[in-house]
């Protein structure tokens, strides 16, 4: 009995906190909890554009960006951050009525000793306003990213080409073939998503700015053959703009005056022509419209004009296009539509003012930006027919002032042209050597991978396949490897 009364009386010492160990237990670290979002988790009538989503915790929390946030019904507009307690997740919403989803992992937020438990917050976009059934710019131009241009075709022309000839003396007066619709199975077999088919105008237009009903026929006949094919479609005006004596629209003041209303007619004709179309049929307003003309004065201006006042001529042009275009009706009402800086480039005073008109559709969702890039120019001889780093370093930037200037304020952005042109019509081609297509190829895969990234879309110039190998009877890809590039990086 003694023997059992010492043992209880040892074991009640210990319990008590007897011995030389007098340290306070750990504090315990609880996980950071969600206490509210923005928007509220099952949120409808969600706003389209770019909303930064944000969570806040119980507490002030880290983020461990090794782990990866998953984002359905939309994109990543940035990376996430974090102040205090508040983390915040920019997102690029562009779809009406689209369910979005954002999944946090587990361990994603934290604090030091405990992990965030993984975080599902989901809510829907608005409805489309009435009307408003086509897709926005924003979603249009990212399934548009490999793209090709059906160049040296329809925009075709010749001053030795008598007034009132058939249609195919235009098309194939450059050395291409008549179009088939077989090329356009080609490319989407191979895995295009769009052509921009290039139209010049002026030469099938009478006195009074009436386009010959055969002309639109056979456009309208080619439209369909990329459409019937299930890509997307961009029909322009081509060299009725340039640096020839043969454009009749310049980006000039006292041009812009005299001939606003013959180009207002010609859209308004073009536009009732396809106004039944559906939303992959896309109308880019001009080409390359630039002030001067070659050998004349001071000369085609590129890049700028001289006169700097010139470039508001662009911001009209523009302007009457959009107008024109939605004054028509139907599908026209929303159709998506393109603008072009001043002559397609994209330096300087170019991009930071030129103006994006306001669309009369009574949003901004339906308008994009084009311009175009052979840069850096002349890289085939200055890189002696190599890609090199530095290039892709410029074109880098390039795509960093596209997303400052227009990327970043909802209008996506469409590369027209790019390719390997250079001086003195020094380009890579269907018959140039094996290792200097491979360099083409790591030009076009550089450019569609920025595209993808940006949600721009690239449409490269004439090479891919060129001459007879556009011919059913004796088709071939004339440059596979860019072919092949462009649609590697596109997926």
């Amino acid at each position: 009995m003694m023997i059992v009364s010492i043992i209880i009386f040892s074991l009640a010492l210990f319990s008590c906190g007897g011995g030389s160990d007098n340290s306070d237990p750990e504090p315990t670290v609880t996980a950071p909890t969600v206490v509210s979002t923005s928007p509220s988790n099952n949120a409808t009538d969600v706003q389209t554009g770019t909303i930064n989503v944000q969570i806040t915790y119980d507490q002030v929390v880290s983020l461990d960006k090794s782990k990866s946030l998953t984002i359905s019904g939309a994109s990543a507009k940035g990376d996430a951050a974090v102040s205090g307690k508040v983390v915040t997740i920019p997102v690029e919403c562009n779809e009406y009525e689209t369910k979005v989803t954002l999944a946090i992992p587990e361990g994603f937020v934290y604090v030091t000793g405990a992990k965030g438990a993984a975080y599902t917050l989901s809510f829907t976009t608005a409805q489309s306003p009435a009307g408003t059934e086509f897709e926005s710019a924003a979603a249009a131009v990212k399934k548009m990213i490999a793209g090709w241009n059906l160049g040296n075709t329809l925009d075709a022309w010749s001053s030795s080409i008598a007034a009132g000839s058939s249609t195919d003396k235009y098309e194939t007066c450059w050395g291409q073939p008549v179009v088939e619709e077989y090329l356009m199975k080609k490319f989407k077999e191979k895995g295009f998503t769009a052509i921009r088919v290039p139209v010049s105008w002026f030469q099938k237009m009478d006195a009074d700015g009436n386009v010959r009903d055969d002309w639109m026929n056979r456009v309208e006949t080619v439209v369909n053959y990329v459409l019937n094919n299930g890509m997307y479609c961009i029909l322009n005006v081509h060299h009725d703009t340039g640096s020839g004596s043969q454009a009749w629209l310049k980006a000039e003041t006292a041009n812009y005056t005299a001939n606003s209303a013959k180009f207002k007619k010609l859209w308004t004709q073009i536009a009732n022509r396809f106004k039944n179309y559906n939303e992959r049929l896309v109308f880019e307003g001009y080409n390359e419209m630039l002030a001067g003309t070659d050998g004349v004065g001071t000369g085609a201006q590129w890049n700028q004009p001289q006169d700097l006042n010139n470039l508001q001529a662009i911001n009209n042009y523009a302007k009457d296009f959009v107008e024109a275009v939605r004054a028509t009706g139907g599908n026209n009402q929303y159709r998506n539509l393109v603008v072009t800086t001043y002559s397609a480039a994209h330096s300087g005073r170019t991009l930071s003012d030129f103006v994006v008109p306001t669309d009369p559709c009574g949003n901004q969702n339906h308008l994009a930006v084009e311009i175009h890039s052979y840069d850096p120019w002349d890289w085939v001889n200055t890189y002696k027919m190599k890609w090199t780093s530095e290039c892709t370093t410029v074109i880098t930037n390039m795509f960093k002032d596209l997303d400052k200037y227009f990327i970043s304020k909802g209008y996506p952005v469409i590369i027209g042209e790019y390719g390997s042109n250079g001086n003195n019509e020094k380009t890579i081609n269907g018959n140039s050597s094996n290792a200097e297509k491979i360099e083409a190829a790591k030009q076009a895969s550089d450019m569609t991978s920025l595209c993808k990234q940006y949600g721009a879309a690239g449409f490269y110039w004439m090479g891919i396949v060129d001459g007879n190998d556009r011919k059913e009877a004796s088709f071939k890809w004339s440059m596979d490897q860019v072919a092949n590039a462009i649609v590697n990086a596109s997926k």
